[in-house]
């Protein structure tokens, strides 16, 4: 645990001189030890400065680790149990394996997921750089309110980008958040759940951080942050930001859902456009029309009859302005 301890007190000092024998009495290891652990940092690109003073931290790398993440996270108990892994096949799949036994608010988060999933298990592209992490809630309802969290969890991330970049996000049904008509994150909430129990609900969130759009698979119509920004971003304060906002609304999905749905409402890009939606039984297409409390797309079919969708495909046409038009 050396490196991980010596991470931990450089990052508390950045930049403050700590002289060795200091972290070697405070750690009760040897100099030569705290020397080591250095060492170990500057590959991995840590840039520690060591002079007869001692050590000086001037800059980490671009990795989401507990330490750095927790050190100016302001939160009550989001994020407070933070799971680092370099890579994992997929952090829901990992955060849904220790639901049952972890705290509400574990945050399980992957530098690079190798077996990512979206909705109805599409393989999720999820290279280095991105922001690839999973929220486990413990919300006190019953399963057929769980969608809440799912409607929560995309406002909150939608704060998060729009307060940080100043971005114009919009929340495409049902769980896309996009800048310009191009995604930038997919949400994706999985429950476990025994009658009218909800034992956890599993909030992947994964956000086109630092990605070169063309890397992602043809057909995604997607952006990044850093494209849409003008430069690569600080995806800890990413982090940060996006789960504080996340406890935020989770709250308030308790207290005063009302207000959620309706900046979710506001932030659609879909409402009053015109849609082809794709569910297992069938296809059509129509005007979206409003957004019911428990998640539902209204869509006036062209035979003016309505359709209400709970889960499927919507791919934006145009809208119903270019269409009276």
């Amino acid at each position: 645990m050396n490196r991980e301890e010596i991470e931990r007190e450089l990052i508390q000092r950045a930049g403050r001189w700590t002289s060795g024998q200091d972290l070697a009495e405070a750690l009760g290891i040897s100099r030569a030890a705290v020397w080591k652990a250095v060492e170990s940092l500057r590959a991995e690109g840590y840039e520690i400065e060591a002079s007869r003073r001692g050590y000086r931290m001037r800059s980490a790398p671009d990795l989401l680790r507990e330490e750095v993440v927790k050190a100016g996270l302001a939160t009550e108990f989001v994020g407070r149990t933070f799971i680092y892994h370099p890579t994992l096949a997929s952090t829901n799949a990992e955060a849904k394996r220790i639901a049952p036994s972890a705290e509400d608010g574990t945050v399980v988060v992957a530098e690079v997921q190798t077996a990512g999933r979206g909705r109805m298990d599409r393989p999720w592209s999820s290279p280095r750089g991105g922001v690839w992490m999973s929220v486990i809630l413990k919300p006190d309802i019953p399963p057929a309110l769980a969608f809440r969290v799912n409607i929560a969890a995309s406002v909150a991330v939608a704060r998060a980008l729009a307060a940080l970049y100043r971005l114009d996000v919009k929340i495409k049904w049902p769980n896309d958040l996009t800048v310009g008509e191009k995604k930038v994150c997919g949400i994706l909430t999985e429950i476990g759940a025994e009658m009218d129990t909800l034992d956890y609900a599993v909030v992947g969130i994964g956000i086109n951080a630092n990605l070169d759009p063309a890397s992602l698979p043809e057909g995604w119509k997607a952006t990044s942050i850093s494209r849409e920004a003008g430069g690569d971003i600080q995806r800890v304060e990413l982090v940060q930001r996006a789960l504080e906002e996340l406890e935020r609304c989770y709250g308030k999905m308790k207290t005063s859902f009302d207000l959620i749905h309706q900046e979710w409402s506001s932030r659609s890009s879909t409402l009053d456009r015109r849609v082809k939606i794709i569910t297992r039984s069938c296809e059509f297409e129509g005007t979206a029309e409003a957004l019911e409390a428990d998640g539902a797309l209204l869509v006036r079919k062209d035979d003016g009859s309505m359709e209400r969708v709970l889960a499927g495909d919507c791919v934006h046409l145009r809208s119903a302005m270019d269409e009276e038009a």
